[in-house]
């Protein structure tokens, strides 16, 4: 019964989310305290170069249970150091409850200790402290190395810092990591067996393996996580925007209000527009308290957005995009970094493989599909007119007088307006949405004047078109040459803004020496990182990989950690030695 209510909660909340970013009251107080997002995150390794790739595995788990439902479907991560100052960003889509991927490490970042979290919009309701994170090292190898005396354990000593490291014991289950051999050969095949106890048979949610020299991941046993909506001052933690979760894609939002009272403004017409080759347009209004939001789908990479807000009497406004990642810190202290002379050896040995495989990697990680969104918006236009294939006239007017026969432009109160005759019942509507690259503008007399040279074509759309909560009978679109709006200058208030979306995943690829001829290939295989997998799936309690061993001799840690259906931590390890 109590399943039953929580979908019932989830469902009626997301349908009316979707349209607005709504004021804190009573009622979504009450969905906060009654549901959490809870993110394990675990990455490859946490000591780095600058310039190495970071591979990561996110597990969301709603309410200590695993894919029950998916609440929110975008992960949020950040690398950042002491002084908040974020290295990267990225925004990963969730599926099935796991966000995996990877991110380059800048190669002008400084050696020291960073964070990385990952949160979900939703998460945003409640305090920082309570954002999955964990620590990594980066070392610049660019520069000399801190000197230390005596060996100081860094990470441990300062898991502090994070917040309360999660070892509940009781509740963490013990994976058994067998392997066919523990001494292999250079080039040689490695098979990994990990099996689950009977008593916890069938229960795996999700599972990360990582083989990665030894002493690059130096507390894989130690898990920071996050937990929203239990034991907290949700009335005292909450701001006055409430978070909506993201339940199909990415998101845009913000506020609308006059410009020198900053009154909200509501009921007010607001546009969106994702320019470039998957063109998107949104509509909505403004709500009682100004505030908008645009579901964006699963767009990937930057994009470049339009917003922009239709007014009737041409009060001056202001238009505010909330920032889409948090600006929400804890206290971070200082953590130096302390290297011993083992640690030193051992990131001579990551130099060279670093650098072994910028030079002779011959293979690339292969992009995992986004799922994909956006299309031409109105499909194929009733009338297009190419300006190109016919005379040339002295202005835009006369182009709709002479060969856009469906559109009249008439006068009215000494303002111009657009009309669009209905072929088939011969009725005249006004225009309802007249675009011009793409971006909806108000200002006909403007755009009238833009000299016809600059322009294209002119599209008509003469049949009703559906879009969101949005009716239109007819669209008038305005293509110019350059794709640079032709000189239109848009009302202040408008805004363009480059926005990140979703960053598109990788697989990791390792080279495979199934015949002789490519053992015997002189290319070296360095690697640092000898096998990662996001996902593994685990059926009737046990799976089984193979992959192969690199030219890098010395021991390797195997490292399993995941969730299981009702959230318990899993974690298992185990290890191998690589000969001459």
């Amino acid at each position: 019964m109590k399943k039953t209510i929580l979908y019932i909660i989830i469902f009626v909340f997301a349908g009316s989310f979707l349209h607005a970013q709504i004021p804190i009251d009573d009622e979504n107080l009450g969905f906060v305290k009654n549901l959490s997002e809870q993110i394990h995150i675990y990455t490859d390794r946490d000591l780095y170069l600058s310039g190495e790739g970071v591979w990561f595995t996110a597990f969301v788990v709603i309410n200590n249970t695993f894919k029950e439902f998916d609440l929110s479907s975008i992960v949020y991560l950040e690398l950042f150091d002491v002084s908040k100052k974020k290295i990267f960003k990225g925004k990963f889509e969730i599926k099935e409850g796991i966000a995996a991927g990877s991110f380059q490490i800048p190669d002008e970042t400084l050696t020291g200790n960073y964070f990385l979290r990952a949160y979900t919009q939703y998460q945003r309701n409640f305090p920082p402290e309570l954002i999955a994170k964990i620590l990594i090292t980066i070392i610049n190898p660019e520069f000399s190395l801190p000197e230390q005396e005596q060996t100081v354990d860094t990470l441990k000593s300062n898991m502090e810092n994070l917040g309360s490291p999660f070892q509940d014991f009781d509740r963490k289950i013990e994976i058994i990591v067998q392997t066919d051999k523990s001494v292999y050969k250079k080039r040689e095949p490695l098979e990994l067996k990990f099996q689950m106890p009977d008593t916890h048979k069938n229960e795996i949610a999700g599972l990360c393996v990582s083989v990665v020299r030894q002493g690059t991941l130096q507390h894989p046993d130690e898990f920071v996580t996050s937990m929203s909506g239990q034991d907290t001052d949700t009335e005292k933690d909450l701001k006055n925007l409430f978070w909506i979760p993201e339940t199909r894609g990415v998101s845009i939002s913000g506020t609308v209000s006059e410009k020198k009272s900053l009154k909200p403004l509501a009921g007010v017409n607001i546009y969106l527009s994702v320019l470039g080759d998957n063109p998107q347009l949104h509509i909505a209004q403004t709500k009682e308290n100004g505030e908008f939001i645009f579901p964006l789908g699963y767009l990937a990479r930057t994009h470049e957005i339009f917003i922009g807000v239709e007014t009737d009497n041409n009060e001056e406004i202001r238009l505010f995009v909330n920032n889409d990642f948090s600006n929400d810190f804890i206290h971070l202290q200082n953590i130096p970094v302390s290297i011993d002379t083992n640690h030193k050896l051992l990131i001579e040995e990551m130099l060279v493989n670093y650098q072994s495989q910028k030079i002779f990697t011959t293979y690339k990680s292969e992009s995992t599909n986004v799922s994909q969104t956006g299309t031409d918006i109105f499909g194929k236009p009733e009338v297009s007119v190419r300006l190109a294939d016919y005379i040339t006239l002295p202005n835009l007017e006369k182009y709709f007088f002479e060969l856009v026969h469906t559109v009249s432009i008439k006068k009215k109160d000494g303002k111009k307006f657009l009309y669009i005759v209905d072929p088939k019942t011969e009725w005249v509507f006004a225009n309802q949405l007249l675009l011009l690259d793409y971006v909806p503008v108000f200002d006909l007399d403007a755009v009238l004047s833009i000299p016809p040279v600059k322009i294209e074509k002119i599209d008509v759309i003469n049949s009703t078109y559906y879009l969101g909560d949005n009716t239109l009978r007819n669209v008038i679109m305005i293509n110019s040459k350059a794709r640079d709006f032709a000189g239109y200058v848009f009302p202040e208030g408008s805004i363009f803004v480059e926005y990140q979306t979703i960053t598109p995943g990788k697989k990791f690829e390792v080279p495979a020496y199934e015949s002789q001829l490519e053992k015997n290939k002189r290319i070296p295989d360095f690697r640092t990182l000898l096998y990662w997998n996001p996902e593994l799936l685990i059926s009737a309690g046990d799976s089984t990989i193979n992959f192969y061993t690199s030219d890098n001799t010395g021991d390797y840690d195997i490292i399993v950690r995941g969730v299981t259906k009702n959230g318990k931590i899993c974690f298992g390890k185990g290890s191998i030695s690589i000969q001459q």
